[in-house]
């Protein structure tokens, strides 16, 4: 049986969201079957939902200011890497007379 939803790759944001242990359970398992990540599997679940439901559609088209209920985490900025140091150090040995 072929899986029900179609899932891509596409560029993620990082956002934190609450689900029951039975639902990431499952997710798991979808994602597996799809040979896909969870979080693309959340994508493409959410975008068929968006697609299919036609009132939610209604909705957007009158709603453009919606609040932004959903935190977003912002990227961390690169982290600078020290620059090592290519100096070679004297090491001393000691020798027990």
């Amino acid at each position: 049986m072929a899986a029900l939803l179609t899932v891509k790759s596409i560029q993620m944001t990082t956002a934190t969201v609450t689900v029951n242990t039975e639902i990431v359970a499952r997710l798991n398992a979808y994602a597996a079957f799809t040979s896909s990540t969870p979080d693309a599997v959340i994508v493409a679940a959410l975008e068929y939902v968006f697609t299919a439901d036609k009132e939610f559609s209604k909705f957007t088209e009158t709603h453009k200011d919606h609040p932004q209920l959903l935190r977003v985490k912002e990227p961390k900025a690169p982290v600078k890497r020290r620059k090592t140091s290519t100096r070679q150090t004297d090491s001393v040995s000691t020798t027990k007379v």
